[in-house]
């Protein structure tokens, strides 16, 4: 479905004149501790094709320089017309757009791409932060003009490298892929629908963000990091601050891939069982509130249809009394 973790080509210690990651301010030098790439060695990315789309001429040509420097093949459009024409003819691998542009900005622009390939990975820039709230549910990442350089490219590099290839094992509708500081770099929509965030908004957090029991997290990747795959149920934390439960599987790839696909547990059935078969005091309490809230929603869903199930209104009610006594209990243990 969707793929991996590449590597991230690094820029080494160059200076250019009037350079940022993603636009034209102030002299600045980027730098890393990689030597300098022998520009006649083949690229680690293999000559991804990018589209530039920027209204201003020099913003592309720096932009331009900077991702050929790393290695990318680049396509430039100066307007939203001819960013759409380019797309809709060459095969671009990932889109880089400014946001504020005459006749069409980038929002319009990215949307109507997203219509036509929507794998293709599409960066967002701008030198407005409220620009982001409009955008947010249409591109894959948003960046500030006057960002650090390496965080776009890497940004760039992740998203091209995990939409280009595929494990059979990954045929979710739930996907999620983080890098071994447990960054998220890209997921399916089922993801962001399932949790609350938008892509843009995920990709800025880590695992630890959306567990519900945050100190969970870093334990959990370490040990599946060290078998290569692992499977269990988990919490993780809606944006709303409520508990969302899943069924998950973790694999590590020999790709070095860091995916995983998730089931959301949704049956208050299974939920109230759980709960009531816990013996782990810390995990009773946090099984009982989960199995609280699936009561709660399957109560709410049918009261848009009363007099239907009358049996599982009834199961309904004494889940409800025989948790809420558990929770009670807990309270005052």
């Amino acid at each position: 479905m969707y793929p991996r973790q590449g590597k991230l080509c690094a820029i080494s210690t160059v200076s250019l004149m009037h350079l940022t990651a993603v636009g034209v301010s102030e002299p600045a030098i980027v730098s890393s501790s990689a030597a300098p790439r022998n520009m006649n060695e083949p690229s680690t990315i293999n000559r991804r094709l990018v589209l530039c789309i920027d209204d201003a001429p020099a913003n592309l040509k720096v932009r331009k320089l900077l991702l050929e420097y790393a290695g990318f093949a680049v396509l430039t459009a100066s307007s939203g017309k001819q960013g759409l024409d380019l797309f809709n003819t060459q095969p671009v691998d990932a889109v880089v757009v400014d946001y504020s542009m005459p006749e069409m900005d980038g929002g319009i622009v990215a949307a109507r791409m997203k219509q036509e390939r929507p794998q293709t990975p599409i960066i967002m820039l701008s030198a407005y932060p409220g620009a982001r709230a409009t955008v947010d549910e249409t591109v894959d990442a948003f960046i500030e003009k006057g960002g650090d350089p390496q965080h776009f490219l890497g940004t760039l590099s992740s998203l091209i490298n995990l939409r280009s290839h595929s494990h059979p094992e990954l045929q979710s509708k739930y996907v999620l892929f983080v890098d071994g500081s447990r960054h998220c770099l890209d997921c399916s929509d089922a993801v962001c629908q399932l949790i609350g965030y938008s892509r843009a908004d995920l990709l800025e957090k880590t695992i630890d963000d959306i567990t519900y029991q945050r100190e969970e997290a870093p334990a959990l990747i370490d040990l599946y990091r060290q078998r290569g795959s692992l499977e269990g149920e988990f919490i993780l934390k809606h944006r709303n601050g409520e508990p969302v439960p899943i069924r998950y599987r973790l694999w590590q790839f020999p790709d070095h891939c860091l995916a995983a696909t998730w089931e959301p547990l949704t049956d208050w059935k299974e939920l109230h069982r759980a709960a009531l078969l816990e013996l782990d005091p810390q995990a009773h309490k946090l099984r009982v509130e989960v199995a609280l809230l699936a009561v709660h929603r399957r109560i709410r869903e049918l009261g848009r249809s009363p007099g239907k199930l009358t049996q599982e209104w009834i199961a309904l009610n004494d889940a409800l009394n025989g948790l809420r006594a558990l929770q009670k209990t807990a309270k005052r243990s």
